[in-house]
């Protein structure tokens, strides 16, 4: 049955991609604010699963995909991310460091759990033109993005259905050029069995879409035993076309180690055309844009906390690599 499950579940994902082997930026790109809110950040699990993450949502990480599974942890949760997007563009504190730039809280709460998030951007030392394209000498543009989110889920129906919202606040500061706006997220999680769960969120509503692209999600996981698990997500943002995820996981659990738990991730995202990959070329991969990759440790015997750590490496063709690491502690 589980088999069946699985090949419809693939079937559907597959059969949603376009025909094309590659496509052009869509023309609606770059109509909306806030970009930067598009990345993905905060979880290199979600990035290594091909961004298919709206039904697997959990815990502090649900506040960026699906903020009704913050009630799906029952323990507190504290998390921290360092994100190295392409072209050097980095999501960290202080610019030029190792320090994380997103941190996560969720805390349960009986059936219902609250969450906060916090995430932030900076880059320097581009290149200056004037309306005729010379070179500005001496001038330094600073970006500096964030965002933050509040979150309350709760679960019903014997823990079968989880729903949540969030109320998110978002600073973008482009050379001075400031904007702040305040967007709402609502979610929903059902478990319908052990092994199934379906997830739908509707995020960044409540403001016109040209100041944040709003972006609706849809998708499905499936356990198929206690090693793997194939997850899909159709996702639409108002400011370009649906993209579809694809992402499988092997893990084994911390029943068959003696300390700890190692998942192994890949996934796919049928995302615009960047170009081919030249450094890789030589191995064959340099049309691998799409694909994501990604390794995960986790021990619950970390000085009497739970420890994990996740790593995600996203193929973006000739713009290079996005890179992610987490570190999450359980209490």
């Amino acid at each position: 049955m589980k088999t069946r499950d699985l090949a419809a579940l693939l079937l559907a994902g597959w059969s949603a991609l376009p025909a094309r082997p590659a496509r052009a930026i869509d023309s609606s790109a770059g109509t909306s604010g806030a970009a930067f809110m598009k990345i993905g950040y905060g979880s290199a699990r979600a990035m290594a699963l091909g961004g298919a993450f709206v039904a697997l949502a959990e815990g502090s990480d649900a506040l960026i995909w699906n903020p009704a599974g913050l009630a799906v942890t029952q323990q507190r949760e504290l998390a921290f991310s360092r994100l190295s997007y392409v072209q050097g563009v980095k999501a960290n504190l202080v610019p030029n460091s190792y320090m994380p730039g997103y941190v996560a809280y969720a805390h349960p709460m009986g059936r219902t759990t609250w969450g906060a998030n916090f995430a932030y951007m900076t880059d320097e030392g581009f290149d200056i033109r004037n309306a005729n394209g010379v070179p500005q000498q001496n001038t330094n543009v600073i970006v500096r993005n964030y965002f933050g989110t509040v979150g309350l889920a709760r679960s019903f129906w014997y823990e079968k259905l989880f729903l949540g919202a969030g109320l998110k606040t978002i600073h973008e500061d482009i050379a001075g050029s400031a904007h702040n706006t305040v967007v709402g997220d609502l979610g929903v999680v059902l478990k319908p069995t052990n092994a199934l769960s379906l997830g739908f969120a509707h995020q960044n509503f409540g403001v016109d879409s040209k100041e944040v692209a709003r972006v609706t999600r849809g998708g499905a996981s499936l356990r198929l035993n206690d090693f793997v698990t194939a997850c899909v997500e159709l996702n639409k943002a108002s400011d370009s076309g649906a993209r579809l995820g694809l992402g499988g996981e092997f893990q084994l659990p911390e029943d068959y180690l003696d300390y700890g738990q190692i998942t192994l991730r890949i996934g796919y995202r049928n995302s615009d055309d960047y170009g081919q990959s030249l450094p890789v070329k030589s191995f064959s991969l340099d049309r691998t844009g799409g694909l994501s990759y990604g390794i995960g440790v986790y021990t619950s015997q970390a000085f009497g906390y739970g420890l994990a750590f996740d790593i995600a490496i996203v193929a973006m063709g000739a713009l290079g690599t996005s890179d992610q690491m987490s570190v999450k502690i359980k209490f």
